[in-house]
């Protein structure tokens, strides 16, 4: 990639190759190719270059197995796209910081843990497949509405828009539930048959009366976040941190907890002044 990129040693890369050209780089490598944050602005596919990922990539679209959500979006927002229909759907964390590399993931159907086999998984060959999605309501996601970072408020329209209706200002991003709105060509009545479930999951971080050292407290109890958001009876996490807090976890696993686009941006911005202890070790991050 030397021969693509102006700088090689920096973390975040920006190459000169087209996403056309760069399918037959990742095949000559025995690698596949999956467009991520398809969905995410400024910079992504559906985000701000194309309405239809064939218009891009062309003869070589089959050649993509699977693309990647974001944040901001889920299985039912991209089911309106019908050229997605059999492409896998995977959710997935960049890995900026530890803590929160499994705010999304995806369970696999497998024989061991190769490269071969989440390949097999990822093209739904010889009964390996994903079986399901874990992310957040993409109402947590940091781009999935129209907002201004002036006013801090989200702008609920259909239509892209320069300059905030309610501020005046001009420091608007447009969201990825406006842009599907905009490019979607179905309603979602139903996902295929072979989708497997989205199960949605709200962070420790964003529910209510957790601080980094009830975090911490629970972490080192129960070793992983995953374990507390999803497997551990009420009774167990009460035990730990109290009534309230344990049942603020509960209506965040069962879908009872409100959530409402743009209020989440002020933890985004202040997400690295947050100390948590990483579920993988017993190192903490700042």
């Amino acid at each position: 990639m030397s021969n693509h990129i102006k700088n090689i040693t920096l973390s975040t890369q920006r190459s000169n190759v087209s996403g056309y050209e760069l399918i037959d780089i990742v095949e000559k490598y025995n690698g596949i190719l999956i467009p991520a944050h398809v969905f995410t602005p400024h910079k992504s596919y559906y985000g701000n270059c194309t309405d239809r990922l064939k218009n891009i990539f062309k003869e070589k679209y089959n050649k993509i197995p699977a693309i990647e959500l974001g944040l901001s979006s889920d299985t039912f927002l991209a089911d309106t796209i019908s050229e997605l229909e059999n492409k896998t759907f995977v959710t997935n964390s960049d890995a900026h910081s530890l803590p929160k590399i499994a705010r999304e993931y995806n369970k696999m159907q497998v024989e061991d843990i190769s490269f071969k086999e989440i390949v097999m998984a990822l093209k739904n060959e010889n009964g390996r497949k994903v079986v399901a999605n874990y992310g957040l309501d993409p109402k947590l996601g940091k781009y999935h509405r129209t907002y201004c970072d002036d006013c801090e408020k989200s702008i609920e329209t259909k239509e892209p828009v320069e300059t905030c209706p309610m501020c005046g200002g001009k420091n608007v991003t447009f969201g990825v539930f406006d842009r599907i709105e905009l490019i979607k060509d179905k309603e979602q009545t139903k996902s295929p048959k072979n989708r497997p479930p989205y199960i949605y999951q709200v962070p420790l971080g964003f529910i209510p009366g957790l601080g980094g050292k009830t975090i911490d407290k629970l972490l080192n109890t129960f070793e992983t976040e995953m374990n507390i958001l999803h497997k551990l009876s009420k009774d167990d996490i009460e035990a730990v941190v109290g009534e309230k807090i344990a049942q603020n976890i509960v209506d965040a696993r069962e879908g009872n907890m409100k959530i409402h686009s743009g209020r989440w941006r002020k933890l985004w911005k202040n997400r690295n002044k947050i100390v948590l202890k990483n579920s993988l070790s017993n190192t903490h991050y700042v």
